[in-house]
């Protein structure tokens, strides 16, 4: 299964700095549908330590409005393993997913999250720009009508994590 062409059309945008196109914009959720987006290629550009199996858990914790555009990325092949989208009630097996992907959740919880991580090589990628000092690895955020995103490199190499440079040259 390979991602949506629109979604990739609409990253494609969002990174070369071009106003979100058209097409994007007609439908109801493109700001999800383009998170989603990013959240997959973010996958495409980091490295872990080691691969144990042929899938890949992206783990989602916290309500979310991206629920529907994160289904899109379920399924899809990244760096020849399978991205297996996986909601968690709470935080008992976030040491089992390799991206957490945290939606509205108390920034206290953040803390108590990150901290349970500690050095596992889990990337941790929020669309909550309050989080940019947390220790969240990626924070996606709107700017001047185009998604954004910041990256907390050491945050990543405390997890073992190798994040390209084309990633971090995008960040802002």
């Amino acid at each position: 299964m390979k991602i949506k062409p629109l979604i990739y059309k609409c990253f494609i945008a969002s990174l070369l700095g071009l106003p979100l196109v058209q097409s994007c914009q007609a439908d109801p959720a493109p700001e999800y549908k383009l998170k989603a987006a990013f959240i997959y290629n973010f996958i495409l550009l980091t490295e872990w330590p080691k691969t144990v199996n042929d899938s890949l858990r992206v783990c989602v914790i916290g309500k979310s409005a991206m629920d529907d555009a994160i289904n899109e990325i379920d399924g899809t092949e990244a760096n020849k393993r399978y991205i297996r989208i996986i909601r968690l009630q709470n935080f008992s097996n976030i040491e089992a997913c390799e991206v957490l992907y945290l939606g509205d959740t108390d920034p206290l919880d953040i803390k108590n999250i990150l901290n349970k991580l500690g050095e596992l090589p889990v990337l941790t990628v929020s669309d909550n720009v309050d989080l940019v000092k947390s220790g969240v690895m990626i924070n996606m955020f709107p700017d001047n009508r185009r998604l954004v995103f910041n990256v907390n490199v050491e945050s990543a190499k405390h997890a073992h994590l190798t994040l390209s440079s084309r990633l971090v040259r995008l960040a802002k």
